[in-house]
């Protein structure tokens, strides 16, 4: 049965290459004895992805497997002139000798040896780079000749690095470094392998050169390194802070280290920077009072990007008097720099904005001046917020209107219930005021919309009242499934406030 369905899915291939690999793939024999008997790597391929992945896994990483592929054929063994040794074969042993990378294993036969110094200068990035775990495995590693190849830039350079180990010197670091420095997708790869390298030469004590040009540093693709020598680098960062070449990089290493040995430093170095916002960054993520003063000089810089900076960082430090700073922000000219000011004063507003922030309120921040005047709690934000509540078309501005409602004591204003999402948020807010009358929430009972009728039943159990059964208890044959539930569990909580 078995060999009918050979037979016919190899009926139904047109390609010769797949319909020998068909038949091959039932043959109970090794892909090694397949290449002895001199079948193409084209058909081989083929055969490897027929079979399972544990059982190609299992041939890849066979280091016997390795060695009986390259010992065939005589060809592997006295390569002549420019010929390829593997030829034929060549996909299967790059494979098999690909999947030991990783693995510690003796290749060391005058098949390797040829196929190294062969395929060494490929132009071909992954056969370079077989080329190079081969040469691992079979003990003929060259640092000066890894280094060339990763200083030239040429074909196997991730590979390469990869199998650099020891100490290292200044000669690799300054290779690495240059690694680091290659623009473009091509080099993502190689530009990690730097890094990791670097990183692992760059542990406590590494002299100064492993530092080196600031798009070179160890910690830029592996920030745990930075943190893991903290102690060390901190002072070499702040020392390098002066340096124009520094100011991005060094800012930024001390803003993760949280340096607060820093703070005065950076506070100098902004006055020499031409744009300090990455200084005044990390001012802002260190969030030391201490820099206070400086940020708050600075929001009256030219640079309108250095002022929105200022601004923001000004909300982490505090040191000074941030609402006396955003209140004159929100004068600027700079759209950017006054929705910084507006959210400096979202989180730290008191009486002294709520005039301006009624003024916003009818601008496009109308939702982060809301948000600042229900926190201030001040009631002579009630009107403006009564009227962003019953008449804003934003939803998250109606939303920070009802939670300033909700918080400040006053009259209850009636509004319209004929848009239903204005009804729902109506009915959300009558059950925070016990003191309001409890008649919007009756009509809410009887409301076209059945997630009104949900919020308004919600409502009479916040209220905790227990005379508000009797207005859920219609709902309880409600045809909304949802009006239905809302109406048993307000009811079954209302009543348990009963119970002795």
């Amino acid at each position: 049965m078995f060999l009918d369905h050979l037979e016919r899915a190899a009926g139904v291939v047109e390609d010769h290459v797949v319909r020998q690999a068909v038949w091959l793939h039932a043959v109970p024999v090794s892909v090694e004895d397949l290449v002895r008997e001199g079948i193409s790597s084209r058909v081989l391929q083929v055969v490897q992805a027929f079979r399972s992945c544990s059982a190609s896994a299992r041939v890849m990483r066979d280091v016997a497997s390795v060695r009986a592929a390259l010992q065939a054929d005589h060809r592997f063994v006295a390569p002549k002139g420019d010929a390829d040794p593997l030829a034929g074969h060549g996909y299967q042993i790059q494979c098999a000798i690909g999947g030991l990378r990783d693995q510690s294993s003796d290749l060391g036969t005058p098949a390797v040896a040829a196929m190294v110094e062969h395929w060494w200068e490929s132009s071909d990035d992954w056969t370079a780079s077989v080329a190079v775990y081969a040469a691992r495995g079979a003990g003929l590693l060259d640092r000066e000749r890894l280094l060339r190849k990763v200083a030239d830039g040429a074909p196997g350079t991730t590979a390469a690095i990869a199998v650099l180990s020891g100490e290292g010197d200044e000669r690799e670091a300054e290779v690495l470094r240059a690694v680091l420095l290659r623009q473009g997708e091509d080099w993502h790869w190689a530009r990690l392998a730097a890094s990791a390298r670097l990183a692992e030469i760059g542990g406590p004590g590494t002299p100064e050169w492993v530092l080196g040009h600031p798009m070179g540093v160890p910690w830029r693709y592996d920030r745990a390194w930075l943190h893991r020598n903290a102690e060390r680098l901190t002072p070499l960062l702040i020392e390098a802070l002066p340096d124009p070449l520094w100011w991005h990089e060094a800012s930024v290493a001390l803003a993760s280290l949280r340096a607060a040995e820093a703070v005065g430093p950076l506070c100098e170095s902004v006055h020499t920077a031409e744009e300090p916002v990455r200084q005044i960054e990390a001012l802002g993520t260190i969030g030391s009072p201490e820099a206070g003063p400086t940020l708050e000089a600075l929001c009256e810089h030219e640079s309108e990007d250095v002022r929105a900076a200022a601004l923001q960082a000004l909300g982490h430090t505090g040191g000074a008097d941030v609402v006396a700073v955003a209140l004159k922000a929100c004068d600027d000219p700079y759209a950017w720099v006054r929705y910084r000011a507006i959210q400096l004063l979202t989180r730290h507003a008191d009486e002294r904005a709520v005039t301006t922030l009624i003024r916003l309120s009818d601008t496009d921040h109308a939702a982060l001046a809301a948000d600042a005047l229900a926190r201030i709690g001040d009631p002579r934000a009630l009107p403006v917020l009564w009227n962003l509540f019953a008449h804003h078309h934003d939803r998250a501005v109606r939303h920070a209107a009802g939670r300033g409602l909700a918080r400040i004591e006053g009259e209850q204003w009636g509004v319209s219930m004929s848009d239903p999402h204005v009804a729902r948020a109506y009915m959300w807010l009558v059950g925070y005021k016990p003191e309001w009358s409890r008649g919007p929430l009756e009509d809410g009972t009887k409301h076209s919309d059945a997630m009104v009728r949900v919020r308004a039943a919600e409502a009479f159990g916040r209220l905790r009242d227990p005379a508000g059964v009797e207005h859920v208890r219609p709902l309880l044959t409600d045809p909304d499934s949802r009006v239905r539930a809302a109406a048993r569990s307000v009811i079954g909580f209302l009543e348990g406030l009963t119970l002795p």
